[in-house]
């Protein structure tokens, strides 16, 4: 297990290093797990989670999401000075959400996620005959009543009455055509659907690293910024097997907390001059700015559920 507390040890301020005045700077603290699961085993586990936790605390249930190497966690604790800590949105719509959509193609509801377009089909037939006026329509109205009833009733058997929210006695029927001219389009309003979707902005942490306060510092600063690429990416073992990228656990104290995060968006740029600098232990020349400007980004893995306020401290 490694530990990296920038904000006591780095020199992203000027206050020195040990002062007790470090110890009210806001932090994020931000811990890196290894996978230890293939892509598709993880799925597995995650539906088999599922069935284990089902009566469990809420919050055993993301313990178990993700199947992590224990011992192998790297600490990191950021100085954190952002304006904005959390923003997201919410939407209700007419389908059910790509989540639902995926849960019920699993277990093999597959009517469910095209009977929207079939409804649609055949009660636009129905208005169709409903509105038409038309001498030539009218004998062929209760023929076509009887099959749009038997269409729309069909696929309420394939999906289920219950699934939405129907007696399970329900039939469907066509109303009876109102004057053409009193209506001239068919809309029926239902209850939408909330969209279950991972909308939170992530987790931005900005900070610089110095080189030039305190002897020492470049390699210090070097070696926490390389840790956080090679964390950040996958590694290739073999002409066959890479590893995946490291997942988060990220805290802001009072603020935000993030069970399981990906690092979406990492930056590091260079400020200040430039000097190619060879170290003094030898090794090839590497070019140092004065300052380095580090820019972190994480995403949340899960839908950021409102249990997760209470882990954040807020």
């Amino acid at each position: 297990m490694a530990n990296y507390d920038v904000v006591k040890d780095y020199a992203w301020t000027t206050i020195p290093k040990g002062s007790k005045l470090r110890e009210e700077a806001p932090t994020a603290e931000v811990t890196s797990f290894e996978l230890k699961e293939s892509q598709l085993r993880s799925f597995v586990s995650g539906w088999v989670n599922v069935g284990n936790k089902a009566s469990d605390d809420p919050m055993k249930f993301y313990e178990g999401l993700y199947k992590t190497k224990k011992g192998e966690e790297t600490n990191y604790s950021f100085p954190y000075f952002e304006d904005s800590f959390r923003s997201y949105t919410n939407d209700y719509a007419d389908t059910f959400s790509q989540i639902s959509q995926r849960g019920a193609q699993m277990i093999g509801a597959d009517a469910a996620s095209g009977s929207g377009a079939i409804s649609e089909l055949v009660l636009g037939g129905a208005a169709l005959i409903q509105q038409s006026g038309q001498t030539q329509a009218q004998t062929a109205i209760s023929k076509g009543t009887s099959v749009v009833n038997k269409g729309a009733n069909w696929i309420l058997d394939k999906v289920g009455r219950d699934n939405l929210g129907l007696d399970k006695g329900y039939q469907f029927k066509v109303p009876e055509a109102n004057n053409p001219g009193d209506n001239p389009g068919t809309y029926v309003e239902t209850p939408k659907f909330y969209q279950y979707a991972v909308t939170d902005s992530g987790a931005e942490i900005n900070f610089l690293l110095s080189n030039t306060i305190s002897e020492g510092d470049i390699e210090k600063n070097q070696k926490l910024i390389k840790t956080i690429i090679e964390e950040s990416r996958p590694k290739r073992n073999s002409a066959i097997e890479m590893t995946f990228p490291r997942i988060y656990e990220v805290h802001i104290p009072g603020l935000r907390f993030i069970k399981w995060a990906y690092l979406a968006n990492a930056a590091f740029n260079l400020v200040g001059q430039r000097r190619l600098i060879t170290p003094e232990r030898g090794g090839k020349p590497k070019i140092v700015p004065e300052a380095y400007a580090i820019s972190l980004v994480f995403n949340s893995l899960t839908i950021e559920a409102a249990n997760f306020i209470e882990k954040a401290g807020m």
